[in-house]
């Protein structure tokens, strides 16, 4: 795909119809409130930001979705990026349903970095998506794409759940992470996170029985309330914590586990107890926002 960038610590992407010209985003950049020193250079604009260097490129082709050498050259696994991540994003779009038509009708793409990260997780994934917003202006714009939260979204979607956040005092978590459901072959639902390293935490997911006390998108808000408390707080959890969780059950954490949905990743695993099972550590209003 062409010289190796540097080794990114976030990257965006934004999907086009048609790809636009370097110049172009150059010209969207340097007329952002508060840009300096955004500079056109021979395959990138080069663009300070307070949370560190990003480099933004643009490609006349799409996504290279299931080619591993490409996505090294633009990332690679330290950034999140894995084979399949745009089909599964578009397959399990529920938050922005057109995520899958989007996906689909993209020819190019306008590729963000984070070259030279300084600021904090979070500080480096909002940089990334301001600058990536203002390329939603163009007319041959589709959606922004989160490879590492294999998360498709829209600027009226991603505006709505910032200004929900603001409100409510939170994270903008699912601007940027994705919360997926699959069934496991023994009967049981599987309910994960993915993308939480772009705000520095690990992913995570639930494993439950099939049953009507226990509906899937609960489960998913719970580990969502779980990453707002440790994206807002700080700090990690310990091996074997239980908090109180959906159906009245006490949910047990497992860390440092393998996922049972791909990509393949060490994550937090939270396992519902039986009734009376185990003793609550934390009980989980302390982690709803």
């Amino acid at each position: 795909m062409g010289t190796p960038i540097p080794t990114p610590t976030h990257v965006t992407a934004v999907l086009f119809r048609e790809a636009p010209a370097l110049e172009r985003l150059f010209e969207v950049f340097r007329r952002l409130p508060d840009s300096s020193d955004v500079v056109l250079e021979t395959t990138h604009v080069r663009l300070d930001t307070p949370a560190g260097v990003v480099h933004a490129s643009t490609f006349g082709a799409p996504w290279p979705d299931m080619d591993p050498e490409s996505l090294a050259e633009l990332g690679g696994v330290g950034a999140g990026l894995h084979p399949g991540s745009l089909q599964r994003a578009a397959d399990q779009s529920v938050v922005w349903p057109g995520g899958a038509l989007a996906a689909d009708a993209h020819q190019g793409f306008v590729h963000l970095i984070m070259a030279e990260g300084t600021g904090t997780p979070q500080a480096q994934v909002e940089a990334l998506e301001r600058l990536a917003l203002a390329m939603l202006a163009d007319p041959a714009s589709l959606c922004l794409f989160f490879p590492w939260g294999e998360s498709l979204r829209d600027g009226h979607v991603m505006g709505n759940i910032r200004a929900a956040a603001v409100e409510q005092g939170a994270v903008p978590l699912q601007n940027w992470v994705n919360g997926r459901l699959a069934q496991s072959g023994e009967g049981a639902v599987i309910a994960d996170l993915i993308g939480l390293g772009l705000v520095g935490l690990p992913d995570t997911e639930a494993v439950f029985p099939d049953r009507p006390d226990l509906p899937p998108y609960e489960v998913l808000g719970f580990l969502l309330d779980i990453a707002h408390h440790l994206a807002l707080e700080g700090g990690a959890l310990e091996e074997g914590v239980v908090y109180e969780g959906p159906g009245g059950l006490r949910w047990r954490a497992g860390l440092d586990v393998e996922s049972q949905i791909e990509p393949a990743r060490k994550l937090v695993r939270w396992i519902p107890l039986a009734p009376g099972e185990g003793a609550a550590s934390t009980d989980s209003s302390e982690t709803s926002q």
